[in-house]
């Protein structure tokens, strides 16, 4: 041995494995079943099956194709949102306009009927006075 090397502390005959930190994928499982029962069924159910299709990818560690799914499932949910809020300010305009509609019709209705008995009781006193 040569004094000028100076020899390895470690030898090392096997290959080292070192693990990748874990991947956090959100799945946004839970918002898709809300979106899926509350809000909007279709669109929810359609983020429901990509939310699933995402937790399928990244257990066998395709997370590529579980970061898009993910995606595709937040993509979804917030649609179902958009749709629920549209339909619900549809359904309050539409609740607005027939209640304005039906006390326009029951006020022209009033008035025909106070008319009516207005035309009655003048009817009413010529009769009594041509007597």
């Amino acid at each position: 041995m040569n004094p000028n090397e100076i020899p390895s502390p470690v030898f090392i005959d096997e290959t080292i494995h070192v693990k990748p930190a874990p991947v956090r994928i959100r799945h946004f499982f839970v918002f898709s079943l809300i979106s899926s029962i509350c809000l909007c069924p279709a669109t929810g159910l359609v983020a429901l099956a990509y939310s699933l299709k995402s937790s399928a990818k990244a257990d066998v560690n395709f997370h590529d194709k579980a970061r898009m799914y993910s995606r595709y499932a937040f993509i979804w949910n917030i649609i179902s949102v958009v749709v629920a809020i549209v339909v619900f300010l549809v359904t309050i305009v539409v609740c607005y306009q027939m209640n304005t509609g039906m006390q326009t019709y029951y006020s022209r209705m009033h008035q025909q009927q106070q008319q009516q008995q207005h035309d009655d009781i003048h009817k009413f006193i010529q009769s009594i006075t041509t007597n």
